[in-house]
């Protein structure tokens, strides 16, 4: 009998006889996480400045959903079976809008809109991740940071660039610990670059 007929053979009697199949069983689904924010949205000013929010640029390991970490801060590698919500740039840039929804001098815009905005912010992402950096069984450490453009929305002029990094450590290896420690640090950052835009605004001359 040949290996075909034996496998077909075998299926047939499974099938019969209310057998476990041989076949393996599928890999579970990957756990999805959203990035949370802190911000809350406040009333505004009689005339706050109204800011678009581009989508951030980042190097290509960034530009899908997964869950980065690093084990020797240089190679990068995804997180098994545990997923962003969307694409990290488009998480970044809604967490961006959220945190400026808690300044009462902006009101951040996506670029799809349509309004008329008279600022833009741009984020680079220069990292976004976990590392691992007391080893692979002590919780790593929640690095994220950005190089930002801040300029006018209609001719394009530089207003001022800005550099932000903040870390948050894990309180272990768990993947829910992960996430959390890379929202605080987020949350960090993204209340940074607020900051940093209103000190932008005040000094800008009237």
């Amino acid at each position: 009998m040949t290996s075909k007929l034996i496998i077909s053979a075998l299926l047939t009697a499974a099938l019969a006889t209310g057998c476990v199949s041989i076949l393996p069983d599928p890999a579970p689904p990957p756990s999805v996480y959203r990035l949370e924010t802190s911000a809350t949205v406040i009333d505004k000013v009689a005339n706050p400045e109204i800011i678009r929010v581009d989508r951030p640029g980042s190097p290509q390991i960034f530009n899908a959903n997964d869950i980065v970490v690093t084990m020797d801060g240089q190679k990068l590698s995804a997180v098994a079976q545990a997923n962003w919500s969307d694409a990290t740039p488009i998480i970044i840039q809604n967490a961006m809008i959220d945190a400026i929804s808690g300044s009462r001098s902006f009101i951040g815009l996506l670029p799809t809109s349509g309004a008329r905005t008279e600022t833009r912010l741009h984020l680079s992402i220069q990292n976004f991740e976990a590392s691992f950096d007391r080893g692979a069984e002590s919780a790593p450490l929640a690095v994220v940071q950005y190089r930002v453009t801040y300029a006018r929305a209609d001719d394009r002029k530089l207003l001022g660039t800005h550099v932000v990094r903040k870390t948050t450590r894990a309180d272990s290896i768990a993947v829910p610990s992960i996430v959390a420690a890379i929202e605080m640090a987020n949350d960090a950052a993204m209340s940074d670059i607020v900051t940093w835009l209103e000190g932008q605004s005040a000094a800008a001359p009237s």
